[in-house]
């Protein structure tokens, strides 16, 4: 039986309360559980934009007619929730270009990875992979208004660091950055970070019998 989890939902079952981690199982249970499936990128759109920017050698044109289009149906749209995801993007849009607009990154095709221990696998790929010379960089958005508690997105980190580590074994913890487009902060993985690994693995132990002796 393989267990499915997102980086995020696995992080905070590893912070999280006896009473946390149980409703945790309990939603990885449910085949319709969001905790249990890899959520449709949310910010499809601004990532293709984004994408596109960069391709274009940073032609502000590009940028442009990407936020025309945003805007366009910002304008057309019908219901709440489509209004919202909309904003959304516009914001990730926004604060991205404030932080990162003028590098001369060139955005890559990357698989999708996965940390996998003990029959559980947490889904660690980045919303879009950058090459900065020979370097990559994985990039992972966040856009809640609230201040994202730190020690999610530092385990969040070092998964998706040990994830990229099987393919690309060249990737530094430094080269993973979760950007929290909420308060325009950038969070990097950190090589101090090494002690999570024991952490990661134990969580992932622990999440198994949970769910192997929530279904006995």
């Amino acid at each position: 039986m393989e267990i499915k989890i997102s980086a995020k939902a696995f992080a905070e079952f590893v912070l999280g309360s006896p009473s946390k981690k149980a409703s945790t199982v309990r939603f990885l249970q449910k085949p319709e559980s969001t905790a249990a499936q890899i959520v449709v990128r949310y910010y499809s759109r601004a990532i293709q934009i984004i994408r596109s920017y960069h391709d274009a050698g940073n032609n502000s044109e590009v940028l442009k007619a990407g936020r025309k289009e945003l805007l366009g149906k910002l304008q057309e749209a019908e219901t709440q929730q489509a209004k919202t995801k909309l904003l959304n993007n516009l914001r990730a849009l926004d604060a991205y270009m404030e932080i990162f607009g003028e590098r001369n990154w060139n955005i890559v095709p990357f698989p999708r990875i996965y940390h996998i221990a003990d029959s559980v696998r947490v889904s660690a790929t980045p919303d879009f992979v950058v090459r900065e010379g020979a370097r990559l960089r994985l990039v992972k958005l966040g856009v809640r208004k609230e201040t994202e508690n730190p020690e999610v997105i530092r385990i969040m980190l070092r998964v998706m660091y040990q994830a990229a580590c099987e393919k690309f074994p060249k990737i530094k913890p430094q080269d993973v950055t979760f950007f929290d487009v909420g308060n325009r902060l950038a969070r990097h993985g950190s090589k101090n970070d090494s002690s999570l690994a024991k952490a990661i693995e134990d969580a992932c132990l622990r999440l198994k019998h949970m769910v192997l002796g929530m279904a006995a």
